[in-house]
């Protein structure tokens, strides 16, 4: 019996040795994704063409093709994607339920202060969206006093409330909502990205983008603060990428020439 004990007791000690030890370690994420082979994105599939969920339920769009051939100049051979609405990914990210976030996401000061930026991958810029029909509205000017929807937690509702307090924003969960409240005659203009507000039209018609860009924005892949790691093996990716053609040819792909 006492034989039984020292052994078992042996056996505690060991294990308690073995996760202090663990306790201890520090693996980065960029030292996790490698040893899983797996990079584990978070992004809201509602804003074609940068990221959306096709007829198979896929993702799909310019965002996805671009982080999986940056995955695969990593040799990280799976991505996998959260699906989690636009106001809850830097959250998401800070509480590491995601490795990285990629989702039409703009570069800014104010979000620079709690996550950290990739190098830039795609220009941007918000633009008015209005009906096709509508002559009345031709600048940021003509919409004081009228009711615009923009989808919670983007660089159009500081932008707007910042610039211009006359234009009444509508806040909505998702960018399809955003787009069906114009739709629907509920608002008088939409307030989002130039480039997925013309793939929209272009799609869709009855719609027209203003051509005069109200900002000039950058996309970033977002990662936590202490990830630069794996920000630079982003950074080197997306430059191969460029570098041998593979960029242009997803860009072509989404955009055109």
């Amino acid at each position: 019996m006492k034989s039984f004990r020292k052994t078992l007791f042996a056996v505690i000690a060991f294990a308690l040795v073995f996760a202090l030890a663990g306790c201890g370690s520090s693996q980065t994420t960029l030292e996790k994704v490698k040893q899983n082979k797996v990079l584990i994105v978070g992004t809201d599939p509602t804003f074609p063409p940068f990221e959306f969920k096709n007829d198979k339920k896929e993702y799909d769009g310019f965002d996805i093709d671009l982080i999986h051939a940056i995955a695969k100049e990593m040799g990280i051979p799976k991505v996998q994607f959260v699906d989690t609405e636009f106001k809850g990914l830097i959250p998401g990210l800070q509480a590491k339920k995601f490795d990285a976030i990629m989702s039409g996401i703009y570069k800014t000061d104010e979000r620079a202060k709690v996550i950290g930026f990739s190098d830039t991958y795609y220009p941007g810029g918000l633009a008015i969206m209005v009906k096709e029909n509508n002559n009345k509205i031709k600048s940021i000017e003509d919409l004081k006093g009228k009711e615009v929807s923009v989808q919670i937690g983007t660089k159009s509702v500081k932008f707007l409330n910042e610039n211009y307090p006359q234009v009444k924003t509508k806040e909505v969960e998702k960018n399809s909502d955003m787009f069906l409240e114009l739709e629907s005659n509920r608002v008088e203009a939409v307030v989002t990205g130039q480039p997925a507000a013309k793939a929209y039209a272009k799609e869709k018609g009855g719609v027209k983008v203003l051509d005069h860009l109200l900002t000039h924005e950058e996309y970033a892949i977002g990662t936590r603060k202490e990830d630069g790691d794996l920000n630079k093996e982003f950074n080197a990716a997306l430059k191969r990428l460029k570098d041998n053609g593979e960029y242009a040819k997803i860009v072509k792909k989404w955009f055109g020439e």
